[in-house]
């Protein structure tokens, strides 16, 4: 075994030699240079890893402490959503103050803001055999949700060109040929129809801590998902058609009449010399 000593260059070769250093590889190895060699290298090796953990421990520390919170979303588990609380819909219907109204009240613990559609339909039954059966809407409103509540009302009938009040169907029973017999039951309906998908309303609920109660969804048969609560009132009518008023004026109403102008508060009296002398423009003069 040899080992790599510097020396310098008068010790090695004399007095006359330059002043770089050099490097003597032909002096052996004493047992004693060993022995301090792996005591210096087993020193130099713990201190090395214990700075590497001190640094670790102060990341660590740093970490924890300086770190800003961080906003966990809902991870979409089955099982972790269906413990979440509902997000329910209810309403009750009441007569309203004019005749064929129903007042709605309800409430939504929905976002601020969220539409829901409040229908009034009654289900017709053809006279004829293997026809299909149909609807009628009676009236459609649109409410908002405000801090969890909302309200709305529906006219179920309007009065016809006799002024006697019918439902819809039998104003334009004539117009399109319908052969139906009403059933003696409304539904009303309140239903959250999202113009993209019922998803961001999922995912803002979710945020929340809620879940849509699964006896609100439902599917159309083009696979798109709204929400839906309905309650059956029992409303029978007699199947006398009657006719929509016709609208005065073709519907323009009395714009054609001309309005009388109030009459001016005071006289203006016509000057009796004329105020200037500059001769008259062509482009004044009526052709």
């Amino acid at each position: 075994l040899y080992r790599a000593r510097w020396q310098h260059p008068q010790t090695a070769h004399g007095a006359g030699g330059g002043r770089s250093w050099f490097r003597d590889r032909t002096a052996p190895i004493d047992v004693g240079d060993i022995e301090d060699m792996t005591v210096s290298a087993l020193h130099s090796g713990i201190a090395n890893q214990w700075r590497r953990g001190c640094w670790a421990g102060l990341g660590c520390l740093l970490w924890l402490t300086g770190c800003k919170q961080i906003t966990v979303e809902t991870p979409p588990n089955p099982v972790l959503i269906s413990r979440l609380p509902r997000a329910q819909i209810s309403f009750d219907v009441q007569k309203g103050e004019q005749r064929h109204s129903y007042t709605l009240t309800g409430t939504a613990n929905f976002p601020n803001q969220t539409e829901l559609n409040l229908l009034a339909v009654r289900q017709l039954r053809p006279v004829e055999e293997n026809a299909q059966s149909t609807f009628s809407i009676l009236d459609y409103r649109v409410v908002t949700v405000e801090d969890g509540r909302w309200q709305g009302k529906l006219l179920l009938k309007q009065p016809d060109a006799n002024g006697s009040p019918k439902e819809t169907w039998q104003l334009d029973q004539t117009t399109l040929d319908l052969s139906v017999e009403p059933l003696d039951t409304v539904s009303i309906l309140v239903t959250y129809t999202p113009t993209d998908q019922l998803t961001t309303l999922e995912r803002v609920l979710a945020q929340q801590g809620l879940k849509i109660a699964p006896e609100l969804l439902q599917t159309t048969s083009e696979g798109r998902r709204y929400l839906e609560i309905r309650q059956v009132l029992s409303l029978p009518v007699d199947a006398q058609i009657g006719e929509r008023p016709q609208p005065y004026n073709g519907g323009w109403g009395t714009r054609h009449l001309l309005i009388e102008e109030p009459p001016m508060p005071y006289q203006v009296a016509f000057p009796k010399e004329r105020q200037t002398n500059r001769p008259a423009e062509p482009e004044e003069f009526l052709y």
